[in-house]
Protein backbone atom coordinates (compact mmCIF):
# COMPACT_ATOMS: atom_id res chain seq x y z
CA UNK A 1 0.00 0.00 0.00
CA UNK A 2 1.24 3.39 -1.10
CA UNK A 3 1.84 6.08 1.31
CA UNK A 4 2.85 9.86 1.62
CA UNK A 5 6.54 9.79 1.73
CA UNK A 6 8.55 10.03 -1.06
CA UNK A 7 9.17 6.64 -1.40
CA UNK A 8 5.83 5.77 -1.98
CA UNK A 9 3.65 8.01 -3.76
CA UNK A 10 4.51 6.08 -7.20
CA UNK A 11 1.18 5.78 -9.01
CA UNK A 12 -0.20 2.69 -8.72
CA UNK A 13 -0.62 2.34 -13.26
CA UNK A 14 3.19 2.73 -13.21
CA UNK A 15 2.43 -0.70 -14.07
CA UNK A 16 0.73 0.66 -17.29
CA UNK A 17 4.07 2.09 -19.40
CA UNK A 18 5.14 0.88 -22.19
CA UNK A 19 6.98 -2.48 -20.58
CA UNK A 20 3.31 -3.51 -19.75
CA UNK A 21 1.00 -2.73 -22.82
CA UNK A 22 1.61 -5.71 -24.57
CA UNK A 23 1.07 -7.58 -21.77
CA UNK A 24 -1.82 -6.29 -20.98
CA UNK A 25 -3.59 -6.54 -24.69
CA UNK A 26 -3.15 -9.97 -24.56
CA UNK A 27 -5.63 -12.15 -25.98
CA UNK A 28 -7.01 -14.45 -23.64
CA UNK A 29 -9.35 -17.52 -22.94
CA UNK A 30 -11.07 -19.89 -25.11
CA UNK A 31 -13.05 -18.57 -27.88
CA UNK A 32 -16.58 -19.62 -28.02
CA UNK A 33 -19.94 -18.67 -29.74
CA UNK A 34 -22.72 -16.90 -27.11
CA UNK A 35 -26.01 -19.41 -28.70
CA UNK A 36 -27.63 -19.45 -25.22
CA UNK A 37 -27.21 -15.24 -24.41
CA UNK A 38 -26.90 -13.13 -27.90
CA UNK A 39 -29.03 -12.60 -30.05
CA UNK A 40 -29.11 -9.70 -32.59
CA UNK A 41 -31.57 -7.38 -32.51
CA UNK A 42 -32.31 -4.00 -34.42
CA UNK A 43 -30.87 -1.16 -33.24
CA UNK A 44 -33.23 0.53 -30.53
CA UNK A 45 -33.30 4.04 -28.75
CA UNK A 46 -31.92 4.03 -26.16
CA UNK A 47 -32.51 6.23 -22.61
CA UNK A 48 -29.50 6.04 -21.59
CA UNK A 49 -26.94 9.02 -22.61
CA UNK A 50 -23.82 7.62 -25.02
CA UNK A 51 -22.28 10.79 -24.30
CA UNK A 52 -21.86 13.34 -21.08
CA UNK A 53 -23.48 15.92 -23.32
CA UNK A 54 -26.65 13.81 -23.34
CA UNK A 55 -26.61 13.60 -19.73
CA UNK A 56 -28.73 17.07 -19.52
CA UNK A 57 -32.38 16.64 -18.80
CA UNK A 58 -35.08 19.48 -19.87
CA UNK A 59 -37.57 19.96 -17.65
CA UNK A 60 -41.36 21.19 -18.24
CA UNK A 61 -42.83 23.93 -16.14
CA UNK A 62 -45.30 22.64 -13.50
CA UNK A 63 -48.82 24.07 -14.34
CA UNK A 64 -50.18 25.75 -11.76
CA UNK A 65 -53.05 24.10 -10.72
CA UNK A 66 -54.72 22.46 -8.00
CA UNK A 67 -53.52 18.73 -9.00
CA UNK A 68 -50.39 20.06 -9.20
CA UNK A 69 -50.54 21.60 -6.05
CA UNK A 70 -51.79 18.57 -4.26
CA UNK A 71 -49.04 16.31 -5.19
CA UNK A 72 -47.47 14.64 -1.87
CA UNK A 73 -44.13 15.45 -0.54
CA UNK A 74 -41.90 12.36 -0.42
CA UNK A 75 -40.99 11.01 2.70
CA UNK A 76 -38.12 12.18 4.85
CA UNK A 77 -35.31 9.96 4.68
CA UNK A 78 -34.05 8.35 8.02
CA UNK A 79 -31.36 10.67 9.71
CA UNK A 80 -28.37 7.72 8.89
CA UNK A 81 -28.99 9.06 5.72
CA UNK A 82 -27.59 12.10 6.51
CA UNK A 83 -25.18 11.35 8.94
CA UNK A 84 -23.62 8.72 7.88
CA UNK A 85 -21.94 5.44 9.94
CA UNK A 86 -23.03 1.81 9.54
CA UNK A 87 -26.71 1.91 8.81
CA UNK A 88 -26.16 4.38 5.95
CA UNK A 89 -24.09 1.67 4.55
CA UNK A 90 -26.39 -1.39 5.48
CA UNK A 91 -29.10 0.38 3.79
CA UNK A 92 -27.85 2.35 0.69
CA UNK A 93 -31.49 2.35 -1.41
CA UNK A 94 -33.13 3.57 1.35
CA UNK A 95 -30.68 6.53 1.68
CA UNK A 96 -31.45 6.98 -2.40
CA UNK A 97 -27.62 5.94 -3.27
CA UNK A 98 -26.90 2.75 -5.30
CA UNK A 99 -26.60 -0.20 -3.34
CA UNK A 100 -27.09 -4.17 -3.63
CA UNK A 101 -31.05 -3.77 -3.72
CA UNK A 102 -31.44 -1.60 -6.43
CA UNK A 103 -28.65 -2.26 -9.25
CA UNK A 104 -28.15 -5.37 -11.04
CA UNK A 105 -30.93 -6.84 -13.23
CA UNK A 106 -34.48 -5.70 -12.63
CA UNK A 107 -36.26 -9.18 -13.14
CA UNK A 108 -39.51 -7.19 -13.39
CA UNK A 109 -38.43 -7.13 -16.92
CA UNK A 110 -37.69 -10.62 -17.24
CA UNK A 111 -40.17 -13.04 -18.45
CA UNK A 112 -41.10 -15.05 -15.86
CA UNK A 113 -39.17 -12.80 -13.92
CA UNK A 114 -36.00 -15.39 -14.32
CA UNK A 115 -33.02 -15.45 -16.12
CA UNK A 116 -31.90 -17.88 -19.01
CA UNK A 117 -28.35 -19.76 -17.80
CA UNK A 118 -26.29 -20.29 -20.72
CA UNK A 119 -24.51 -22.97 -18.45
CA UNK A 120 -21.09 -22.18 -20.02
CA UNK A 121 -17.33 -21.95 -18.40
CA UNK A 122 -17.07 -18.47 -16.65
CA UNK A 123 -13.02 -19.12 -18.28
CA UNK A 124 -13.93 -18.69 -21.37
CA UNK A 125 -14.23 -16.03 -23.92
CA UNK A 126 -16.90 -15.16 -25.85
CA UNK A 127 -17.09 -13.11 -28.75
CA UNK A 128 -19.66 -10.75 -29.40
CA UNK A 129 -19.36 -10.10 -33.13
CA UNK A 130 -22.75 -8.43 -34.43
CA UNK A 131 -23.91 -4.94 -34.43
CA UNK A 132 -26.73 -3.85 -32.15
CA UNK A 133 -26.75 -7.22 -30.29
CA UNK A 134 -28.59 -7.60 -26.79
CA UNK A 135 -27.98 -9.20 -24.25
CA UNK A 136 -31.04 -9.51 -21.66
CA UNK A 137 -32.36 -11.58 -19.04
CA UNK A 138 -29.09 -13.77 -19.46
CA UNK A 139 -26.73 -15.36 -16.91
CA UNK A 140 -23.79 -15.06 -18.68
CA UNK A 141 -20.74 -17.29 -17.57
CA UNK A 142 -17.30 -16.41 -19.35
CA UNK A 143 -15.82 -13.13 -20.50
CA UNK A 144 -17.59 -11.15 -23.02
CA UNK A 145 -15.76 -9.53 -25.56
CA UNK A 146 -17.73 -7.12 -27.46
CA UNK A 147 -16.17 -6.91 -30.80
CA UNK A 148 -18.61 -4.76 -32.66
CA UNK A 149 -21.03 -1.52 -32.26
CA UNK A 150 -24.43 -0.55 -30.32
CA UNK A 151 -24.15 -3.90 -27.99
CA UNK A 152 -26.38 -3.47 -25.52
CA UNK A 153 -25.86 -5.80 -22.10
CA UNK A 154 -29.32 -5.57 -19.80
CA UNK A 155 -30.53 -7.02 -16.99
CA UNK A 156 -27.97 -9.53 -16.78
CA UNK A 157 -25.25 -11.11 -14.49
CA UNK A 158 -22.06 -11.80 -16.21
CA UNK A 159 -19.83 -14.31 -13.82
CA UNK A 160 -16.24 -14.80 -15.02
CA UNK A 161 -12.76 -15.63 -14.34
CA UNK A 162 -9.39 -15.14 -16.67
CA UNK A 163 -8.11 -18.45 -15.25
CA UNK A 164 -4.96 -16.19 -14.22
CA UNK A 165 -3.49 -14.26 -10.89
CA UNK A 166 -1.18 -11.70 -10.64
CA UNK A 167 -0.21 -9.49 -13.76
CA UNK A 168 -0.91 -12.42 -15.79
CA UNK A 169 -4.69 -11.24 -15.53
CA UNK A 170 -3.51 -7.50 -16.96
CA UNK A 171 -5.96 -6.39 -19.67
CA UNK A 172 -8.54 -8.82 -18.97
CA UNK A 173 -12.43 -7.88 -18.09
CA UNK A 174 -15.82 -9.77 -17.38
CA UNK A 175 -16.54 -7.45 -19.72
CA UNK A 176 -14.31 -6.14 -22.75
CA UNK A 177 -15.33 -3.53 -25.15
CA UNK A 178 -12.70 -3.61 -27.59
CA UNK A 179 -10.90 -1.27 -30.18
CA UNK A 180 -14.06 0.50 -32.52
CA UNK A 181 -16.79 -1.23 -30.24
CA UNK A 182 -19.41 0.26 -28.36
CA UNK A 183 -21.34 -0.86 -25.32
CA UNK A 184 -24.40 0.17 -23.30
CA UNK A 185 -24.20 -1.80 -20.17
CA UNK A 186 -27.50 -1.28 -18.19
CA UNK A 187 -29.08 -3.36 -14.91
CA UNK A 188 -25.95 -5.77 -14.77
CA UNK A 189 -24.36 -7.70 -12.11
CA UNK A 190 -20.98 -8.12 -12.72
CA UNK A 191 -18.76 -11.08 -10.71
CA UNK A 192 -14.79 -11.48 -11.50
CA UNK A 193 -14.89 -14.08 -9.42
CA UNK A 194 -11.37 -12.62 -8.50
CA UNK A 195 -9.69 -13.46 -11.62
CA UNK A 196 -10.20 -10.54 -13.87
CA UNK A 197 -8.38 -7.40 -13.93
CA UNK A 198 -11.55 -5.21 -14.70
CA UNK A 199 -15.32 -5.62 -14.39
CA UNK A 200 -15.79 -3.87 -17.21
CA UNK A 201 -12.95 -2.90 -19.58
CA UNK A 202 -13.41 -0.48 -22.14
CA UNK A 203 -10.75 0.58 -25.08
CA UNK A 204 -13.85 1.13 -27.55
CA UNK A 205 -15.59 4.54 -28.77
CA UNK A 206 -17.91 4.59 -26.12
CA UNK A 207 -19.24 3.17 -23.09
CA UNK A 208 -22.55 3.89 -20.90
CA UNK A 209 -23.18 2.35 -17.76
CA UNK A 210 -26.07 2.13 -15.69
CA UNK A 211 -26.80 0.55 -12.31
CA UNK A 212 -23.60 -2.11 -12.69
CA UNK A 213 -23.20 -4.59 -9.49
CA UNK A 214 -19.34 -4.69 -9.94
CA UNK A 215 -17.60 -6.73 -7.54
CA UNK A 216 -14.76 -9.85 -7.80
CA UNK A 217 -12.11 -7.40 -9.57
CA UNK A 218 -9.21 -5.43 -9.63
CA UNK A 219 -10.62 -2.41 -11.09
CA UNK A 220 -14.33 -1.71 -11.01
CA UNK A 221 -13.97 -0.07 -14.53
CA UNK A 222 -10.87 0.70 -16.60
CA UNK A 223 -10.76 3.08 -19.78
CA UNK A 224 -7.64 1.73 -21.92
CA UNK A 225 -5.92 3.75 -24.37
CA UNK A 226 -4.63 1.95 -27.11
CA UNK A 227 -2.07 3.54 -29.15
CA UNK A 228 -3.20 1.94 -32.30
CA UNK A 229 -6.47 2.84 -32.13
CA UNK A 230 -6.92 6.52 -31.62
CA UNK A 231 -9.75 7.77 -29.13
CA UNK A 232 -10.16 4.22 -27.29
CA UNK A 233 -11.36 4.25 -23.49
CA UNK A 234 -12.90 7.93 -24.71
CA UNK A 235 -16.59 8.97 -24.35
CA UNK A 236 -18.17 6.85 -21.32
CA UNK A 237 -20.59 7.87 -18.68
CA UNK A 238 -21.00 5.58 -15.36
CA UNK A 239 -23.73 6.39 -13.28
CA UNK A 240 -26.32 5.00 -10.28
CA UNK A 241 -23.82 2.21 -10.34
CA UNK A 242 -22.46 0.06 -7.25
CA UNK A 243 -18.37 -0.57 -7.00
CA UNK A 244 -17.65 -3.28 -3.69
CA UNK A 245 -15.57 -6.00 -2.91
CA UNK A 246 -12.45 -6.07 -4.92
CA UNK A 247 -9.68 -8.20 -5.26
CA UNK A 248 -6.00 -7.90 -4.89
CA UNK A 249 -5.50 -11.52 -6.89
CA UNK A 250 -5.07 -10.21 -10.22
CA UNK A 251 -3.21 -7.29 -11.81
CA UNK A 252 -0.47 -5.99 -9.47
CA UNK A 253 -3.23 -5.61 -6.67
CA UNK A 254 -4.07 -1.87 -6.16
CA UNK A 255 -7.73 -1.50 -6.05
CA UNK A 256 -9.48 1.22 -8.05
CA UNK A 257 -13.34 1.80 -8.29
CA UNK A 258 -11.99 3.68 -11.69
CA UNK A 259 -9.24 3.94 -13.43
CA UNK A 260 -7.71 5.36 -16.77
CA UNK A 261 -4.23 6.23 -18.00
CA UNK A 262 -5.96 8.34 -20.43
CA UNK A 263 -9.30 9.40 -21.34
CA UNK A 264 -11.20 12.16 -22.15
CA UNK A 265 -14.96 13.08 -22.48
CA UNK A 266 -16.11 11.10 -19.63
CA UNK A 267 -18.80 11.67 -16.75
CA UNK A 268 -18.86 9.41 -13.69
CA UNK A 269 -21.84 10.05 -11.82
CA UNK A 270 -24.07 9.35 -8.64
CA UNK A 271 -22.35 6.18 -7.85
CA UNK A 272 -21.44 4.43 -4.59
CA UNK A 273 -17.73 2.66 -3.97
CA UNK A 274 -17.07 1.26 -1.23
CA UNK A 275 -13.81 1.09 -0.93
CA UNK A 276 -11.10 -0.10 2.09
CA UNK A 277 -8.53 1.65 3.40
CA UNK A 278 -6.25 -1.36 1.86
CA UNK A 279 -7.54 0.02 -1.87
CA UNK A 280 -5.49 2.36 -3.97
CA UNK A 281 -8.37 4.73 -4.33
CA UNK A 282 -12.52 5.29 -5.65
CA UNK A 283 -11.35 7.49 -9.01
CA UNK A 284 -7.98 7.38 -10.27
CA UNK A 285 -6.99 9.61 -13.34
CA UNK A 286 -3.79 9.35 -15.07
CA UNK A 287 -1.95 10.63 -18.06
CA UNK A 288 1.21 7.72 -18.96
CA UNK A 289 -0.78 6.96 -22.13
CA UNK A 290 -2.03 10.40 -23.68
CA UNK A 291 -3.67 13.18 -22.06
CA UNK A 292 -7.06 13.29 -19.80
CA UNK A 293 -9.13 15.86 -20.72
CA UNK A 294 -12.81 16.81 -20.10
CA UNK A 295 -13.78 14.01 -16.90
CA UNK A 296 -16.55 15.18 -14.82
CA UNK A 297 -16.77 13.38 -11.05
CA UNK A 298 -20.31 14.29 -9.61
CA UNK A 299 -22.38 13.40 -6.54
CA UNK A 300 -20.35 10.30 -5.89
CA UNK A 301 -20.84 8.06 -2.45
CA UNK A 302 -17.31 7.44 -1.19
CA UNK A 303 -15.40 6.15 1.16
CA UNK A 304 -12.04 4.31 1.59
CA UNK A 305 -8.36 4.13 -0.73
CA UNK A 306 -5.11 4.90 0.17
CA UNK A 307 -6.16 8.33 -1.21
CA UNK A 308 -9.78 8.21 -2.42
CA UNK A 309 -8.88 10.85 -5.93
CA UNK A 310 -5.88 10.54 -7.79
CA UNK A 311 -6.00 13.01 -10.27
CA UNK A 312 -2.44 13.31 -11.34
CA UNK A 313 -0.07 14.67 -14.39
CA UNK A 314 3.20 12.37 -14.08
CA UNK A 315 4.00 12.42 -18.22
CA UNK A 316 7.02 12.12 -18.49
CA UNK A 317 7.79 11.80 -14.84
CA UNK A 318 6.16 13.32 -11.45
CA UNK A 319 9.64 15.16 -10.69
CA UNK A 320 10.00 13.08 -7.46
CA UNK A 321 13.82 12.61 -6.59
CA UNK A 322 15.34 11.50 -9.82
CA UNK A 323 12.47 11.53 -12.21
CA UNK A 324 11.83 13.66 -14.96
CA UNK A 325 9.72 16.41 -14.81
CA UNK A 326 5.78 15.98 -15.19
CA UNK A 327 6.27 19.58 -17.33
CA UNK A 328 6.00 18.88 -21.38
CA UNK A 329 4.44 15.45 -21.42
CA UNK A 330 0.67 14.45 -21.53
CA UNK A 331 -1.30 16.53 -19.54
CA UNK A 332 -4.66 16.23 -16.96
CA UNK A 333 -7.02 19.06 -17.59
CA UNK A 334 -10.27 20.16 -17.22
CA UNK A 335 -10.96 17.13 -14.93
CA UNK A 336 -13.38 18.43 -12.17
CA UNK A 337 -14.99 17.20 -8.81
CA UNK A 338 -18.41 18.59 -7.83
CA UNK A 339 -20.95 17.79 -4.97
CA UNK A 340 -19.42 14.64 -4.09
CA UNK A 341 -20.06 13.20 -0.17
CA UNK A 342 -16.59 11.67 0.98
CA UNK A 343 -17.79 9.18 4.30
CA UNK A 344 -15.62 7.84 7.13
CA UNK A 345 -17.12 4.31 7.52
CA UNK A 346 -13.88 2.50 5.90
CA UNK A 347 -11.81 3.22 8.90
CA UNK A 348 -12.84 6.13 10.72
CA UNK A 349 -11.05 8.28 8.05
CA UNK A 350 -11.89 8.74 3.97
CA UNK A 351 -8.74 7.46 2.30
CA UNK A 352 -6.26 6.24 5.05
CA UNK A 353 -3.95 9.61 3.81
CA UNK A 354 -6.30 11.80 2.85
CA UNK A 355 -8.84 12.95 -0.07
CA UNK A 356 -6.93 14.21 -2.63
CA UNK A 357 -3.60 13.00 -3.62
CA UNK A 358 -0.60 15.48 -2.80
CA UNK A 359 2.89 14.59 -3.41
CA UNK A 360 5.97 17.55 -2.20
CA UNK A 361 7.61 18.27 -5.12
CA UNK A 362 6.50 20.91 -8.30
CA UNK A 363 4.98 20.98 -10.59
CA UNK A 364 1.84 20.22 -9.62
CA UNK A 365 1.67 18.74 -7.01
CA UNK A 366 0.15 16.03 -7.39
CA UNK A 367 -2.98 17.79 -9.26
CA UNK A 368 -4.24 17.82 -12.51
CA UNK A 369 -2.35 20.30 -15.04
CA UNK A 370 -4.59 22.86 -14.97
CA UNK A 371 -5.10 22.47 -11.16
CA UNK A 372 -8.27 21.47 -8.60
CA UNK A 373 -11.59 21.85 -9.77
CA UNK A 374 -13.55 21.29 -6.94
CA UNK A 375 -17.30 22.64 -5.72
CA UNK A 376 -19.53 21.35 -3.09
CA UNK A 377 -17.51 18.26 -1.78
CA UNK A 378 -17.87 17.70 1.80
CA UNK A 379 -17.60 14.84 4.45
CA UNK A 380 -20.68 13.38 5.17
CA UNK A 381 -20.67 12.54 9.30
CA UNK A 382 -19.39 16.11 9.59
CA UNK A 383 -20.11 18.32 6.45
CA UNK A 384 -16.78 19.85 6.57
CA UNK A 385 -15.98 21.15 3.06
CA UNK A 386 -13.15 19.91 1.46
CA UNK A 387 -12.86 21.97 -1.97
CA UNK A 388 -10.08 23.64 -0.59
CA UNK A 389 -7.57 19.85 0.29
CA UNK A 390 -7.58 17.18 2.39
CA UNK A 391 -9.92 17.10 5.74
CA UNK A 392 -8.93 17.72 9.29
CA UNK A 393 -7.38 15.18 11.43
CA UNK A 394 -4.86 12.01 10.26
CA UNK A 395 -5.30 8.93 8.99
CA UNK A 396 -1.78 7.57 8.63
Amino acid sequence: MRGPSAGVTTPRSRAGRPGRIVALLAALGVVLSLAACSHPAPAKTSTLSLSPEAEATTRSPVASSPAASATPSPHPRPAYCHTGGPELWANLAACGWPGPTNTGPDLSRCPGGQLTDDGGSITRTVPVTKPNTVISCESVHGMLDIEAQNVTIENSVVVANSGMTGEGANGTGAIKVEDGASAVIDHVKIDGDDGVHACIWHQGTSLTVNAVNCSGSDDGIFSWADSSSPGSGDHFVIKNSYFHGFTTATSNGHEDGYQTEGASFGLIKHNTYKMTTGADSAIAIWDSLKSSFDIRVRHNLITGGGFAIYAEDYHPGDGGPGDPSAVGGFSDTDISFVGNLFSTQASGCIGQFGVWFERPWPPYDGGPTDGWRRSGNRVLETGENMDNGNPGGSCG
